[in-house]
This record gives C-alpha cells, structure tokens and sequence, in this order.
C-alpha cells in the first residue's frame, strides 16, 4: 500500500513559524529603536542619553566628513551585523513559511542556514555594540565621565535573531 502524503504543514512547523514571526518583530523593532544610552557624570551634574542605529549612522557620516580616522570605532561591523540579524530573520521566516506550504525542502534548507546566520549576526552585533560602547566610554581625572552601554534596542534584535533563528533551526531539524 502507498503512503498517505500529509496535507500541508504539521503543528510543530507552525508553531516554529510563529516563534520566527516574534524574532522578526523583536529585530525589527529592536533595529528602530534606542541601541546605545551614555550616561554622563561631571562633579555634581549628571546626563543620560540614548542613541538609536540611525543617530549612529548619521554621526558616523558627520566624523568621516570631517577625518576617516575620527569614525566611530566598531561602529561600521555593528551596524552591519545588525542589518544582517534583522535581513536573516525575514529570509529564515520566509523561506519557511513559503517553503512548507509549497513543500520544498530546498527552501526550508536556506531557511536552516539563515536561522543560523541570524543567530551569529544577533549576537555579534551585541558583541560589537559592547566593544563600540567600551570605545566611547571614559573617564577624565575622576572628575568627569562617561560609560555607553547597550540600550533595549541592542537586547531586542538580538533576542530576535536567537529566537528566530532557533525557530528556523528547529524546524528544519526536525524530519
């Protein structure tokens, strides 16, 4: 007797679409929002401020205009990796989503390998934000600093392309 070819996609692979959307929504929104906060402190005044990807962005264009070496330092591989957090998250989902209700393991197989990549990418970017952070942040005689450290923004995309990235893997591992 022939098997019976099950119609459409099983209940794990939907529930690991809808674990890949919320990564979709955490790196999105994580991406459009306060990536870096400085807070400041001068003898008896002290100042917080937050950064999003885009202020860093556009301060980074302002500092090469005036001298390449005055650029932001790990500012550039941040913000690559978490365009390429957010960009892998959507392929991942996607691929997915296309991929099982068309039943075509080719696109479930890029689907796995972006799920990865989103989970490298999202923690890189933190990784990198943190070092960028360490970079901006000093200490003049005792008497004034400043210390930059992730901001919600930075946590989100990453969370976003663990989480959906994990889905992806979890899904196409799954035989």
């Amino acid at each position: 007797m022939a098997k019976k070819k099950k119609a459409g996609m099983t209940m794990l692979a939907w529930i690991m679409l809808a674990v890949m959307a919320v990564g979709l929504v955490l790196s999105v929104v994580g991406i459009f929002t306060d990536w870096i906060t400085t807070k400041g402190e001068a003898i008896i005044v002290s100042t917080e401020s937050s950064k999003t990807l885009q202020d860093l962005y556009d301060s980074q264009a302002d500092r090469r205009e005036i001298d390449e070496d005055y650029s932001i330092k790990y500012f550039d591989i941040t913000y690559t990796c978490a365009w390429i957090t957010l960009i892998a998250t959507a392929a991942a989902f996607g691929c997915f989503l296309v991929g099982g209700l068309l039943k075509m393991k080719l696109l479930k197989t890029i689907g796995m390998i972006a799920g990865v990549l989103a989970v490298v990418a999202g923690i890189l970017a933190a990784v990198f934000t943190a070092l960028m952070g360490k970079e901006m942040s000093g200490d003049l005689f005792g008497v004034a600093s400043a210390t930059t450290t992730l901001a919600a923004g930075c946590y989100l995309t990453m969370i976003g392309g663990i989480v959906g990235g994990a889905g992806a893997v979890i899904s196409g591992a799954k035989k």
